[in-house]
């Protein structure tokens, strides 16, 4: 027995669970700044079937929808049938080559388009890290036409708002507004798309506050830990390894003609996608969509190569002195296979059994029955090539590193032999549910989520069997992923502590199950790292560290307004927050030892202000 959701009962359900958003306020029509009106009436697409409402008469998701009296096995297998995702969606792909997405709801008072181009961190050249950042703030900001600033004050004062973020393989700008206002939209994002990169002074305003919130990252509690995380789970791998927000070196010496080059390599309408969720007409949207994006030409950049990713062997640990934690943390670090891998949604299944929600095994451990931790998060990313699942514990202040270590091994070895029982699965499954959905809660998150579906998968309608994935997923897919990819030899560890902490004057065990290498020392080892120095030291050459972002279940990335930290963040894509931490440039020693700091995970800056009215 499964349950429906197209346009309209995305909505009832979303209500039942209490996640609704208010949309924006359906104001006036505007004219955009090409003069042209930009009314377009929320209306029925032509060729997309009326939605069905939610069978059971919208019941909480997660519930299954059954009569009184029916017997309990077939509610039982209701409760395991996922919701039928079916979201309208027609494709188009322009003469210049954009793919155009469209799933229109003719209920929604709002309307969005997001615009993904192929392009982020992994396409910066070596000595360049930190340029697709650059040139995502300076495209946030500003356009061919308008001045910096001047498209947020545009679109909030038509009752809307701009978001941009930065991921480790994409780069997404984001326009919601009422209905009627699609055409001034559409035009700022094309406005962007044929834009070069900022004025001399612009650009120099960019790399300066490029290097204050690196700075401001590595200053935070806990980041340098998650970015040296990063760094030895892809060492030696180019793409993920580097930062994304820039090593210190780099964004020094960065110049006006990277951003030009990479804006020109990359941000053309061959390597993007442009979708349109809410409120609109198809045909109508089409015809904007012509007007504003049929004469802008290709970009002839080649294609991303992929380079060989060095396999790990042994475990590899390191160790952070952080001024500014007042207790240690802990964190894990696989390499695991990327988004289109099908092990992808049976390790998200097994990262929601160890740490989503305060019933999942780590959560209900450490911080409830123990008591030994403050928090518990576990998230994998969702990128392009190999991603990262991690595992980040903040200790209680007298918790011992060593002991806490144990008891997570312990519950990761026993996912591995034993699996998750049937009712954990099933928890597992509808938390994942839950969160999907209110994912897709307004018309922004809809169009993101279809633009990077067609963008990872080449088809954006494989978001609506991504339910069915997650639920297709079994107990013993979890026992084997957790068995082939969560081993000793293929994790990272990374333990951070406070300054002053009795015995961390010198390296701590890492883990109190790991193999020790010949010869008894764990420093003597070339994938173990002693220390990473405090933020400010400037040696950022040492190595490269990883990229991005999405940090969280995604999350995911660098972003100039709300949203997803990147590489989230946090990881922290945000995050999952998706979030990333990152190293500077430059050849890898032979060892890490003695590695400077790192740049964090990419936060999800602020919210573009509101000009202040006149």
């Amino acid at each position: 027995m499964s349950r429906t959701l197209p346009r309209r009962a995305l909505t009832a359900a979303l209500a039942a669970l209490g996640l609704l958003c208010a949309g924006a306020p359906h104001l006036a029509a505007a004219a955009p700044p090409s003069g042209k009106a930009a009314g377009l009436p929320a209306s029925k697409a032509a060729g997309v079937p009326a939605g069905k409402a939610a069978r059971g008469g919208g019941a909480p998701i997660g519930k299954a929808a059954h009569t009184a009296g029916a017997p309990r096995s077939a509610a039982a297998a209701a409760a395991e049938a996922p919701l039928d995702l079916a979201l309208p969606v027609e494709r188009v792909t322009l003469k210049n080559g954009m793919r155009v997405v469209l799933s229109p709801d003719e209920s929604s008072p709002t309307v969005a388009v997001a615009v993904t181009y192929d392009a982020g961190s992994r396409d910066e050249p070596s000595g360049r890290s930190g340029v697709a950042r650059l040139v995502m703030d300076s495209m946030a900001r500003s356009s061919r036409s308008l001045p910096a600033g001047e498209p947020q004050r545009l679109v909030a004062g038509r009752g809307g708002e701009l978001h941009a973020e930065a991921d480790v393989d994409r780069t997404t700008f984001t326009a919601a507004l009422p209905a009627n206002e699609l055409a001034l939209a559409l035009w700022i994002e094309a406005d962007r798309m044929r834009a070069p990169a900022p004025s001399a002074e612009g650009f120099e305003a960019q790399r300066r506050g490029a290097l204050e919130r690196r700075g401001a990252v590595l200053g935070a509690a806990h980041g340098q830990g998650a970015i040296r995380l990063r760094e030895l789970v892809f060492q030696g791998y180019w793409p993920h390894e580097h930062p994304a927000l820039g090593a210190a070196d780099d964004l020094a010496g960065a110049e006006l003609s990277w951003a030009r080059d990479f804006h020109a390599a990359h941000y053309g309408p061959n390597r993007a996608v442009l979708a349109i969720a809410g409120g609109f007409d198809a045909g109508a949207a089409m015809a904007l969509v012509h007007e504003y994006f049929d004469g802008i030409p290709a970009v002839s950049a080649a294609p991303f190569k992929d380079v060989p990713f060095p396999e790990q062997t042994s475990q590899r640990t390191g160790v952070v002195r952080d001024s500014a934690a007042r207790a240690p943390s802990i964190l894990y670090g696989w390499a695991v296979p990327p988004r289109e891998h099908p092990d992808h949604h049976a390790l998200a299944v097994a990262a929601s059994l160890l740490g989503r929600g305060e019933s999942s095994r780590l959560e209900a451990l450490l911080v409830g029955n123990k008591a030994v931790a403050r928090s518990v998060r576990v998230a994998i990313d969702g990128h392009r090539g190999p991603n990262l699942f991690s595992i980040d514990v903040r200790l209680a202040e007298d918790a011992r590193v060593g002991d806490v270590e144990k008891l997570i091994e312990g519950e990761i070895r026993a996912l591995a032999t034993a699996g998750p029982s049937q009712a954990e699965l099933t928890r597992a499954r509808r938390l994942l549910q839950s969160a999907f959905v209110a994912g897709l809660a307004d018309a922004s998150a809809r169009a993101r989520a279809l633009g990077e579906h067609e963008l990872l998968f080449g088809d954006a309608a494989h978001l609506n069997g991504e339910l069915a994935r997650y639920f297709a997923v079994t107990r013993e897919d979890v026992q084997r992923v957790a068995r082939d990819h969560l081993g000793p030899t293929r994790r990272t560890i990374v333990e951070t502590y406070p300054p002053g902490l009795p015995g961390a004057s010198s390296p701590p065990r890492a883990s109190a199950g790991a193999p020790r290498p010949k010869g008894g020392a764990r420093a003597a080892a070339p994938e173990q790292d002693a220390e990473v120095a405090a933020p400010g030291k400037g040696a950022e050459k040492a190595a490269p560290g990883k990229g991005a972002g999405k940090a969280g279940p995604n999350k995911r990335a660098d972003k100039a307004a709300p949203g997803k930290g990147a590489g989230k963040a946090a990881p922290g894509k945000a995050a999952p927050g998706k979030g990333a931490g990152k190293a500077a440039p430059g050849e890898r020693p032979a060892k890490a030892h003695g590695g400077a700091s790192r740049p964090a995970p990419d936060p999800a800056p602020a919210k573009p202000a509101k000009p202040t009215k006149k």
